[in-house]
């Protein structure tokens, strides 16, 4: 009895063998990717939604740091939390700051240009990308707020842009070239964006025409979303960001 029980179990793994090997493997939740061509090439760390399912692709710029962990986290977790699939293109090309004099230089010669190519190059990506489903947004946090911005004015396929505590373009003749709706987080003790500049920001979006939304923090100062940084304020943080995923569910899922 104990031989044919053996035999049995035996039998039994055997046929369960082949449905274990035709199962697919899990889809990969991040990937380090190249975008663009030539030397205009740069890297590229793209975030997919859990499970293997598609979305609406977001182009993340990141802050005067780099392609670092923390900006990497924040496409992660836009991908989790908002079902997006998130590409952050490295504006830096290959260099990555620790400390704010080195980020200053890093900023300070990165070009425009180079910045809207890049960005271009990351929603290329993603437009090719069978995962994406849907239209593109902007997104961007400190000089990468700046970048998404200028990003959206110069691409009109960008249907929505974020901006977290970026330097404004108060030029009502260029923002007149957005076609998606701004929205805009701002702490009001950020020293380097004071209320005159936001309100700026918003007179010149007003002329253009075209649809503002600005929200302002009064316990933040800037970069207030970064969690690796004393600037961090949590709650802060928290509104802001519930305050995103609702936008973008309205103007990306439409």
């Amino acid at each position: 009895m104990r031989r044919i029980a053996c035999l049995s179990l035996v039998t039994l793994v055997l046929a369960a063998a082949p449905a274990a090997a035709d199962k697919k493997p899990a889809a990969p939740d991040t990937a380090f990717v190249r975008i663009g061509s030539g030397d205009a090439s740069t890297g590229a760390f793209v975030a997919y939604p859990p499970g293997g399912v598609a979305g609406p692709g977001v182009v993340m710029a990141h802050e005067w740091w780099g392609l670092n962990n923390q900006i990497r986290s924040m496409a992660r977790r836009l991908a989790h939390d908002g079902g997006y699939v998130v590409i952050v293109p490295d504006l830096y090309h290959g260099k990555v700051a620790d400390d704010p004099e080195e980020a200053h230089v890093l900023m300070r010669g990165l070009e425009g240009a180079v910045a809207d190519s890049d960005c271009a190059a990351a929603a290329s990506y993603l437009r090719s990308d069978k995962r994406v489903k849907g239209p593109i947004g902007a997104m961007g946090f400190c000089m990468g707020g700046g970048v998404a911005l200028d990003y959206g004015i110069h691409d009109p396929s960008v249907a929505a842009v974020v901006m977290f505590y970026g330097s404004p373009n108060t030029d009502p003749a260029q923002l007149a070239k957005l076609k998606g709706p701004v929205l805009a987080h701002f702490g009001l003790k950020d020293d380097g964006i004071p209320q005159s500049r936001i309100d700026q920001f918003s007179t010149a979006m007003e002329k253009a025409g075209r649809d503002l939304k600005v929200y302002t923090y009064p316990a933040a100062g800037h970069a207030f979303m970064n969690d690796t940084r004393p600037s961090y304020q949590p709650e802060s943080a928290r509104q802001a960001w519930a305050r995103t995923l609702d936008f973008l569910q309205h103007q990306l899922r439409r």
